[in-house]
């Protein structure tokens, strides 16, 4: 029994824990140390000016063991030897050795270098090695690495440094260290870190990336054209990467708050999480000089002739000035535990998801909460949905709807529930929506539900999803409170799962109005609902809105491609070994359809575009990286990617100035159509909503399935 409280307990007595050390231990001493071994680098960084910088008064080792000596560093643990380019130093590993000596907590020392001359930086860093292991201390390395090939040299400014880079990798590697890379992002490789990121999974690499910042010791106040200087496609972009990390990449816990933070502070919030230097870190330059932090400290002195523990403490006015000034907006990549908080934000973020799944109970907590002051009389509108995860397409569906909406009632008040907002305020920008995005996992859910006229599932599939709990959530609201549910242009399936059916058949019980895209939902919704309600065939929503996008382009002499990666939810009744199999089947079968179209038309490009631009549900330029590399090694005619983000404008652009387009995404069938092109559908659903809604708009002699393509093409 008592084993038990002692269990329940414990979280909330790590809680406590935080809590009072960072309200009453203000006294602690630093534990890590940021030393700049010097202040020149041999490399010429877009980043950073140190590479101009003349080295004078570089602190010796012996210099170097003494200022440690100082009290203020008995608590150190850790010690991060950087630039400048540590290499450069011949005594090196002296440095190390001193540190060693000076400090009596010691548990671990690291290095990262720029690795420009390969074996002047594994000569120096092996005698690094050799000094740690003599002395029974860990050791870790990283190397810079800010693009794959050609792009690292250009951000670098030296040729070949991205073949040296790996060299010392493979190097370490091999004698059984591992490396990671530190990647920093500027205008410079924004649009190129995807790729670098792709031959980091491709060779199982691990590296960790940070946005570039303003910092004293680099010198770099004048470079503001490449740093932090990201117009809106770039800042989402990077938005869309970071999340893609977190995902599908970054294991650790501590360096995904990091990159959630990196997002908030995209986003224009502020910096979510603690950093070091508040109270554990300090900055040693290679003069002696102290700082509080690397980007945004002035020196408080110098720890060579003055106490560093008194310029430490009476120096607080400038510890004060960075916190006021520097550290909300700071998107430096210092990581650090959680803080309290980040724990309070935690605890209360999670809360109101337990009242939103698909098995919860309401509890009457909706009584609690207001609605919207909304002073107009005009509609109020609450659209749910997948928006948050929305394809192209997605915005296309959102943008007719709006139009129809509009049409109808005139001035509406919208609201607009999102799983990841952060994606639909991207998206009602560039659809010029003026709305209100709404997180469907916060209480503002119910506040849209209780203030709205309306509430709509608009578009999109009612399929085997756990987020089918925002739509009946809404619809359950929307009773309680009176107001009319509709389903907009949706598909029904693929449904397997008896849990997420049922969920579907609720959210139609709970319509008021009931409009789906194709006829073979029609026939399962009346079969569902026992034909008590009148079920209309609307068609998909985005059709309204691409109307006003058909126009008459030039004909370039290329065939566009909308492909994405085949995934399983289209194919239980294979098991998953078996779907492996014919997956591979399938893409070898895609493109040598492709390359049998492209030779019979005798085109001058292939070019891949992209129907989705987010991780969750599949960033198809990730795909098309691996199709490009696994299947077009050796083809006579060119083959290319756009890196670049696609909006509904783009791809309806590309569409209709192409000779051919090859559609696999649902939409990107629909606005081939729409737009009247030369098309062919690739069905990956088997027989699912790509054929509906051929069948319904007597398109078929456009189509191919699975087995057509592996049989004919494989």
């Amino acid at each position: 029994m008592i084993k038990k409280i002692k269990n329940r307990l414990r979280p909330f007595y790590k809680v406590y824990k935080v809590w009072w050390s960072e309200k009453f231990d203000k006294k602690k001493l630093p534990e890590v140390i940021n030393f700049n071994a010097n202040d020149i680098c041999n490399s010429k960084c877009t980043m950073c000016n140190i590479w101009q910088q003349k080295q004078d008064n570089e602190i010796t080792p012996e210099e170097f063991q003494a200022l440690l000596k100082d009290p203020l560093y008995q608590n150190v643990k850790h010690i991060g030897i950087t630039g400048g380019e540590p290499t450069l130093r011949e005594d090196l590993h002296l440095l190390y050795e001193a540190a060693i000596k000076a400090l009596p907590n010691i548990q671990g020392l690291s290095i990262i270098t720029n690795a420009i001359q390969k074996d002047q930086v594994i000569e120096r860093i092996e005698k690094v090695i050799e000094t740690c292991r003599a002395y029974n201390k860990q050791f870790s390395m990283m190397v810079s690495l800010d693009g794959y090939g050609k792009v690292h040299d250009e951000v670098r400014g030296r040729p070949g440094n991205f073949d040296s880079a790996m060299a010392v990798i493979h190097y370490f590697n091999e004698k059984g260290l591992t490396v990671a890379t530190g990647t920093t992002i500027s205008k410079v490789n924004v649009w190129d870190v995807e790729e670098l990121l792709h031959f980091f999974q491709k060779t199982e690499h691990y590296g960790r990336f940070r946005v570039a910042e303003f910092i004293k010791r680099l010198y770099n106040d004048d470079r503001n054209t490449v740093i932090r200087n990201f117009d809106d496609e770039e800042i989402y972009q990077l938005q869309l990467f970071f999340f893609k990390l977190i995902t599908v990449y970054e294991k650790d816990p501590t360096y995904q708050r990091t990159y959630k933070s990196i997002i908030n502070v995209l986003s224009g919030g502020n910096r979510l999480i603690g950093c070091p230097y508040h109270s554990e870190g300090v900055v040693v330059s290679s003069r002696g000089e102290l700082a509080y932090c690397a980007p945004k400290s002035n020196f408080i002195g110098n720890g060579i002739t003055e106490s560093s523990l008194s310029l430490y403490k009476n120096n607080k006015i400038e510890k004060n000035r960075i916190k006021s000034e520097n550290c909300d907006d700071c998107i430096h990549d210092y990581h650090y535990r959680e803080t309290f908080s980040e724990i309070k934000r935690r605890i209360y973020d999670s809360l109101w998801p337990r009242f939103y799944g698909i098995d919860s109970k309401w509890h009457n907590i909706h009584k609690l909460i207001s609605r919207f002051p909304i002073t107009n009389k005009q509609k109020t509108v609450f659209i749910v949905g997948w928006y948050g995860t929305e394809t192209v397409g997605d915005k296309a569906i959102l943008a007719g709807i709006v139009q129809e909406l509009i049409e109808k009632y005139g001035k509406i008040n919208l609201y607009i529930g999102s799983l990841y907002p952060f994606i639909t305020e991207r998206t009602i920008k560039e659809l010029d929506i003026l709305a209100t995005v709404v997180d469907v996992w916060k209480k503002d859910f119910i506040r849209a539900c209780k203030s709205s006229d309306l509430i709509i599932m608009g578009g999109g599939p009612l399929m085997d999803l756990e987020v089918l709990s925002v739509p009946l959530k809404a619809f359950q609201l929307g009773k309680i409170y009176h107001k009319t549910n509709i389903v907009y242009g949706c598909g029904i399936g693929p449904l397997f799962d008896k849990r997420y059916e049922d969920a579907v058949k609720k959210i139609l019980s709970l319509s008021d109005q009931i409009m789906v895209r194709d006829e073979k939902s029609k026939l399962i919704a009346e079969e569902w609902t026992n034909n008590s309600k009148q079920i209309k065939l609307s068609g998909d929503p985005s059709k309204v809105y691409l109307k006003s996008l058909h126009q008459e382009f030039p004909q370039r002499n290329i065939i566009s491609c909308y492909l994405r990666d085949w995934t399983y939810e289209y194919s239980r009744d294979l098991t998953p070994e078996e779907f492996l199999v014919k997956k591979k089947d399938f893409e070898l079968g895609i493109a040598n359809f492709i390359k049998k179209k492209a030779l019979e038309m005798q085109v001058d490009e292939i070019r891949l575009e992209h129907m989705h631009n987010f991780v969750i549900g599949n960033d198809d330029r990730d795909f098309s990286r691996y199709f490009i590399e696994n299947y077009f090694n050796d083809f006579q005619i060119p083959i290319t990617y756009n890196k670049y983000l696609s909006t509904v404008a783009s791809i309806s652009t590309c569409m209709q100035s192409s000779k051919l387009n090859i559609c696999m995404r649902f939409h990107s069938v629909v606005f081939a159509h729409s737009f009247n092109t030369n098309f062919i559908a690739l069905d990956y659903t088997k027989g699912g909503k790509i054929k509906n809604y051929l069948i319904d708009e007597n398109q078929m002699d456009n189509y191919l399935s699975v087995d057509n393509i592996i049989t004919n093409y494989g």
